[in-house]
């Protein structure tokens, strides 16, 4: 069954990536006059097929695992005398150019709308509270404790635990520091600490497999208060908000869950409940009350989230804001590839694409158009790179001719194809290749 709805998500994937990529050239193509033979989702023999009024064949092959735009060029079996205007080769530079970009822009569109529905939908996020801080490592060695609250990092806000993500994957193959900044849950006046992390010691491999945790640093899963009931047990005995709850009877609480069944499971009796506050831990004894509805153990408290969400107008510049990180952060990674800062393990393929589009589709709508737009942003950078084949190897070739003022060599154009054609095959060859062996793990 979960094979199935990963098939199923990473074919509205790939069906939305490529549709949105292909219509930015339909559209820029039809703009600048050239006639678009065929417009095509997917490879090898179509399944549906509709040919328009202005004579465009539209396709969706049965292989869903890319497409293309067909455009008229003079050596077209459809090419007649006199249109040439029509023609994507005889075309002007610029224009060439604008319909080659025109692809990768869309996809960048599209993440710039999907990151917009994310804030606009909105989702509780836990606050970024340390937990276990590993002994001997990296975190560990610059002084950070449990219990801190991570506000910033490199200068950067990180209010939530995937932002601190982000940024500690952008250091990735780096060395240096990481300067890390963080505050006390409810004291938002005390001054913020920091840490430096030395970054000599973090080999790639640590980093790739778990960027947070190879430093040392686990984020607390335990029960953080976010409201209290009025007369309730836990407003009897003074909880406040963002208590963080530790322990009961002495027996450590790691979860959420955990904590809630340790409460439901002691009704109407007396606990000893562990807490921190601020930093400071304290024992406070508790008679749990008793839930009427079906007679489990009540404290009377809410769990702390923060409701990362926005009105449609600020979010606008909140996904611009956002769509400028996550290029930034993939466009540094392929650099990082390319440099051999970072090794190709991380490098997935059709399978691996599939796993995570169904992961996202099961968690729901904020995921699902998460990913898709981290997807579209990565095909937009990929397809940017100057190599024949793509589209920026499209526009590197209209550049250089613009420059020199006459057609590149037939020749040229050829040994330009199959550099590109090999580097297509390189990536395609590594992401399978990675595919099959985490398939066999």
């Amino acid at each position: 069954m979960e094979i199935f709805q990963n098939l199923i998500a990473f074919v509205a994937f790939i069906l939305i990536l490529v549709a949105v990529h292909e219509l930015g050239h339909y559209g820029a193509a039809r703009a600048c006059g050239v006639r678009v033979l065929r417009f095509a989702i997917g490879f090898g023999r179509p399944i549906l097929k509709h040919t328009d009024g202005r004579g465009t064949e539209w396709v969706i092959g049965w292989m869903p695992l890319g497409g293309y735009v067909r455009m008229l060029q003079v050596d077209d079996s459809q090419f007649s005398e006199g249109e040439e205007a029509q023609t994507f080769d005889r075309t002007s530079v610029p224009r060439r150019i604008f319909i080659a970009l025109a692809g990768p822009v869309a996809n960048l569109l599209l993440a710039a709308v999907a990151l917009w529905g994310v804030l606009l939908i909105g989702s509780p996020q836990p606050y970024a509270v340390t937990g276990t801080i590993e002994p001997g490592s990296i975190a560990h060695q610059a002084g950070l404790g449990e219990g801190e609250l991570i506000v910033r990092i490199d200068g950067k806000d990180t209010p939530t635990p995937a932002k601190i993500g982000t940024s500690v994957i952008r250091r990735m193959g780096d060395r240096g520091e990481i300067l890390l900044e963080t505050g006390r849950l409810g004291k938002s006046e005390a001054p913020l600490r920091q840490y430096r992390l030395n970054l000599d010691n973090w080999t790639q491999e640590q980093a790739q497999e778990a960027p947070l945790g190879s430093l040392g640093i686990g984020f607390s899963g335990q029960f953080v208060v976010g409201s209290v009931i009025d007369g309730s047990a836990a407003m009897r005995v003074g909880i406040r908000e963002f208590d963080r709850i530790l322990a009961i009877d002495g027996q450590p609480l790691e979860s959420v869950s955990q904590t809630i069944s340790a409460i439901s499971a002691r009704p109407d009796e007396s606990v000893l409940m562990s807490i921190d506050r601020s930093g400071e831990v304290r024992d406070v004894l508790v008679h749990i009350g008793i839930n009427e509805d079906n007679g489990n153990g009540l404290l009377g408290v809410g769990l702390a989230l923060q409701q990362v969400r926005f009105g449609p107008l600020e979010a606008i510049p909140a996904a611009i804001r956002e769509t400028y990180e996550f290029s930034g952060l993939l466009f540094e990674l392929i650099g990082k590839l390319f440099t051999r800062e970072v090794d190709t393990s991380g490098v997935g393929g059709p399978l691996a694409i599939a796993s995570v589009a169904g992961d996202s589709a099961r968690m729901g709508a904020t995921t699902f158009l998460q990913v898709l737009a981290l997807l579209s942003i990565n095909l937009f950078l990929i397809n940017l790179l100057p190599f024949p084949l793509l589209d920026g190897g499209h526009v590197l070739f209209a550049s250089i001719e613009g420059v020199i003022r006459r057609p590149l060599p037939a020749r040229f154009q050829l040994i330009g194809s199959f550099i590109g054609m090999a580097f297509i095959a390189l990536v395609m060859s590594i992401a399978i290749f990675n595919d099959v062996a985490n398939l066999l793990r």
